[in-house]
């Protein structure tokens, strides 16, 4: 749903999974920063810069438990939120199942209306998240584990962010499953030897923390190519590497 066009002062009615802006809702938690930091559904200001800065150092001082944001710092480290001006009171919605107790909040301020928001959003798990793909914010919802948005992604021929990153994250798993796949089959080999006596301690442990760099080195390297004749190179170049003391 569209935010309303915001004419200050503005009353919201939060109810418990969702709020009111006027008599247009419902709305979830999160939405309108997501919409103002996308730079959507709202006027341009001057002050618009100013006020991207300060949600995302309040997105990122407390989303500390929502992935990917930083997590505060115990003691005197842990952030203070700035002041929000608002009046607070109580109020009933009328809603389909009938009247629905709401916290009513009167905002003079679009600064003072996304700061509470925004908080509120926080709390109930939701919050701004910008997309892997596109770098474009979207809403992260309680328990969604998505890093990607749904716009159509840059480059592709009608697919969302969200189904590439799909795409990409299979096609990278799949070789690094290759990877995993070779190492372990040697692994289980030298291993062998090592325990009926053939292979020495020391020279287990060598290959052991050479197999696994250069396990690591072969999966960077066809993370970062699309071209299957070059990873199919590398996979033997991998194997010749593994299997040799």
């Amino acid at each position: 749903m569209d935010l309303p066009e915001l004419t200050f002062p503005i009353t919201v009615d939060f109810i418990e999974d969702s709020y009111w802006i006027g008599a247009v809702g419902p709305f979830k938690y999160g939405e309108a920063a997501t919409a103002f930091l996308a730079g959507e559904g709202f006027t341009a200001s001057a002050d618009d810069d100013a006020l991207t800065e300060e949600l995302a150092a309040f997105l990122k001082d407390f989303g500390g438990s929502l992935k990917p944001y930083a997590h505060v710092k115990s003691g005197s480290d842990i952030p203070k939120a700035g002041p929000a001006d608002c009046l607070v009171g109580y109020g009933f919605l009328t809603l389909d199942v009938g009247p629905v107790p709401a916290e009513r909040y009167i905002f003079s301020s679009l600064r003072d209306f996304l700061y509470v928001e925004l908080g509120k959003a926080i709390l109930k798990g939701n919050a701004p998240r910008q997309c892997r793909l596109c770098g474009n914010w979207f809403l992260h919802e309680s328990g969604d584990r998505a890093m990607y948005c749904e716009r159509t992604a840059p480059g592709e021929d009608g697919r969302t962010c969200r189904e590439a990153g799909a795409r990409t994250v299979f096609e990278k798993k799949i070789q690094e499953e290759e990877a995993w796949k070779l190492y372990k089959r040697a692994y289980k080999k030298y291993y062998a030897r090592f325990m009926k006596g053939n292979l020495s301690r020391d020279d287990f442990k060598a290959w052991t923390e050479q197999a696994a760099a250069d396990r690591d080195a072969a999966i960077e390297r066809m993370s970062s190519t699309s071209d299957a004749e070059e990873r199919a190179k590398i996979t033997e170049q991998l194997q010749k590497q593994l299997n040799k003391l």
